[in-house]
């Protein structure tokens, strides 16, 4: 494993609070991924999971008390709780995931700490974060308190892969990519009817009963070998019989996490400022970005100091999107349902400079415009279909009408000649149906124009139909 350098800021701690709510988001990429983890691992990467804020930009140190982790692990009951947890969060380090994706094998953990007494401090592998943080398509998200009350690893893995599919109301799955996604190795379970009564009806019967979705499924057979297996995926109302672990107490909070290090293949958004070019910004720079801070805060120092180093140090697009953030967000700015709420512009402009909040910000607001931008262009496409219906609904109508008056005027031998002709241009199949009789109309109708515009007559006629 390549050698990770971080340095680690604790002014910058940040409680975080449990609650019902709390979720795992995952890429659809990663859900699909390749790995084997024990119960006891499952579940601590679940717990960081859950963490992870949607506005994230970056990864934290996530710090969990010992104690009551090794307690969420089942490890209270051991003579030294503290080395059973450090054996268990070595064992997650050791722990490969393969994504298929970049074709890359990597860890999901980059480093622990255990400086601070009674705490232990856990780092999440940085080619992790396409797949975990800023996720606005292609992910699955379901409730912690659901999941981490399973205790088969299979079934947590058979949960996250159907939960993905819970829109759709069924998945059907190569056996093959099946037993990898749930880190079954090929000398385990090779007869499919062990690996049906150790995996997929354990998972049957205990998902329904902990998780909010149950399901059936099918054996897809080539011959008499089981290939796919079809899964028929439900919604139900989950039962509440169990208490919510007291996640808040386990991990106390976040430090700022700063990496040197950046992975070379991981496809992460390229920087919109040349660093180096970024201090050749002018005072032009420094006074367009003043005008998007509101009248009263533009003369503070302090709020003149920060835009000014961000400035330099991360270009001017970096900093114009994180004040608009500040702006949108602030309670200094929008006071809400709060008015007498003490807030501080600066402080609030700050951090969202230090963590870049602006980013997801910015590139919601940019997906919400292109939306609606695609809504219109759909609208403006449908008007125009409608139009071009209604100017050929107008022109058959037409046609009708003007056939039917030339008919009208033909005698009872032109009328019989033109049934004729009529006949002998319908396929044998036609001429003996029920709408015969119909489609002999139609084509008298068109004859009758053919005639009248002085053209060849022909098998068909546009603007003309039944």
């Amino acid at each position: 494993m390549e050698q990770v350098e971080i340095q680690q800021e604790d002014r910058d701690f940040t409680p975080l609070a449990f609650n019902q709510q709390s979720m795992v988001v995952k890429s659809n990429k990663l859900i699909e991924a390749r790995y084997r983890l024990s119960l006891q691992e499952q579940r601590l990467i679940l717990l960081l999971t859950s963490k992870i804020r949607k506005e994230d930009v970056d990864f934290l140190w996530y710090k969990l008390n010992i104690r009551d982790l090794a307690k969420f692990l089942g490890l209270e009951k051991n003579r030294n709780i503290y080395e059973s947890v450090r054996k268990a969060v070595r064992r997650l380090m050791r722990r490969i995931i393969t994504i298929e994706d970049i074709n890359t094998d990597l860890h999901w953990i980059d480093a622990a700490s255990y400086g601070e007494k009674g705490v232990v401090k856990i780092a999440v592998h940085q080619i992790l974060k396409p797949y975990l943080l800023s996720l606005r398509s292609h992910f699955t998200k379901y409730y912690l308190k659901y999941i981490v009350y399973l205790k088969s690893v299979y079934s947590i893995r058979l949960y996250e892969i159907l939960k993905r599919y819970e829109n759709v109301g069924e998945a059907v799955l190569m056996l093959e990519n099946l037993r990898e996604m749930m880190g079954i190795k090929e000398t385990e379970y090779q007869a499919y009817n062990n690996f049906k009564r150790k995996t997929l009806l354990v998972a049957q019967e205990e998902i329904p009963q902990k998780t909010d979705i149950n399901f059936s499924f099918e054996e897809l057979k080539e011959g008499k070998r089981v290939t796919k297996i079809r899964f028929l995926i439900r919604s139900q109302k989950p039962l509440e019989h169990h208490p919510t672990p007291d996640i808040d107490r386990i991990i106390e909070g976040t430090e700022i996490r700063k990496s040197r290090w950046i992975p070379f293949n991981i496809p992460l958004p390229a920087k919109e400022d040349d660093p180096n070019a970024a201090a050749e910004n002018t005072a032009e720079n420094l006074d367009q970005l003043l005008d998007l801070v509101p009248p009263k805060y533009r003369e503070m120092k302090s709020v003149q100091n920060v835009i000014q180093r961000y400035l330099v140090e991360c270009g001017f697009n970096f900093t114009a999107r994180n004040i608009n953030y500040t702006n949108a967000k602030s309670n200094a700015v929008k006071p809400g349902a709060n008015p007498l709420k003490e807030a501080n512009y600066c402080v609030y402009l700050s951090k969202a400079l230090a963590g870049d909040f602006g980013l997801p910000f910015q590139e919601n607001l940019e997906v919400v415009t292109a939306e609606k931008a695609a809504e219109e262009q759909t609208r403006r496409a449908m008007e125009e279909l409608d139009r071009q219906k209604a100017t050929r609904q107008k022109q058959e109508n037409e046609n009708r009408a003007k056939a039917e008056a030339i008919l009208q005027n033909l005698t009872s031998l032109e009328l019989e000649e033109l049934r004729k002709q009529a006949i002998d241009r319908l396929p044998d199949k036609i001429k003996n149906n029920r709408f015969s009789s119909m489609m002999i109309k139609v084509e008298m109708q068109k004859i009758a124009l053919e005639r009248e515009a002085g053209k060849p007559q022909q098998p068909t006629l546009q603007g003309l139909s039944m």
